[in-house]
């Protein structure tokens, strides 16, 4: 898991059958500043977030298996952060 920062959404410019119900984002990972870091990631999620939004992400074949059936999918949002707190 890994916690990210929504950076972006992004439309499907064809139908596919697998993500019929599901949002697509840009995720970009913090590092222990919040500060963003790398590229982002296109991130499947069952509910829309919004842009500037902290959340937790998966990636590799562990973010297929975040539904149930399992979609085609190397990056899935998995949660919203609340509250980030980091003991220095």
């Amino acid at each position: 898991m890994k916690l990210g920062k929504v950076v972006g959404t992004v439309v499907l410019s064809q139908y596919i059958e697998a993500y019929q119900g599901r949002s697509l984002h840009l995720v970009m990972e913090l590092d222990e500043n919040l500060q963003t870091v790398g590229t982002a990631e296109v991130c499947a999620t069952w509910e829309a977030r919004s842009e500037g939004e902290i959340v937790i992400f998966e990636v590799a074949r562990e973010a297929a298996n975040v539904a149930d059936p399992a979609i085609p999918s190397d990056a899935s949002i998995i949660g919203k952060v609340e509250k980030v707190h980091i003991d220095q």
